[in-house]
């Protein structure tokens, strides 16, 4: 009896996927305001941060992770900041007037240069919420 309800199950969830309009799927993305920016600059300083994709993620790992003594060691710094570079969505940190009006020669000291590295780690934070790694994700089904 059981089996027959599970496959009764999978078979509505595909069945949800198939008669689904996907394109009301959209690639979850919220605004943060960084409060030291808005504070000296005068006006609100926010930053839309977007989730990012598994394949950028994994771009992102593969990056920030070198091979020593056999033995992977990730830079923990390195994937907050490429995470940060994919994941905020405005301001363009990658813009080339941007990094050249603060003295940055990549996207990467842009970066450093724009945010204290708490406020890297909060934002590498929001995106990895985004990106589905928060606690309420996935939830489990008690039955």
């Amino acid at each position: 009896m059981a089996n027959a309800k599970e496959q009764e199950k999978k078979r509505r969830i595909l069945d949800i996927l198939l008669e689904a309009d996907l394109t009301k799927i959209k690639v979850p993305e919220k605004q943060v305001e960084i409060t030291r920016l808005s504070e000296a600059l005068g006006e609100k300083f926010l930053v839309t941060c977007r989730a990012i994709s598994p394949g950028k993620s994994e771009e992102i790992q593969e990056n920030s992770t070198r091979i020593v003594n056999g033995e992977a060691d990730i830079n923990i710094a390195d994937m907050q900041i490429f995470t940060v570079l994919e994941g905020v969505y405005k301001p363009d940190l990658k813009n080339k007037e941007l990094r050249e009006k603060l003295g940055a020669v990549t996207p990467k000291e842009l970066v450093y240069k724009l945010f204290l590295m708490g406020e890297i780690t909060r934002l590498y934070n929001v995106i990895s919420d985004l990106s589905g790694f928060g606690d309420k994700a996935v939830e489990e089904v008690k039955n």
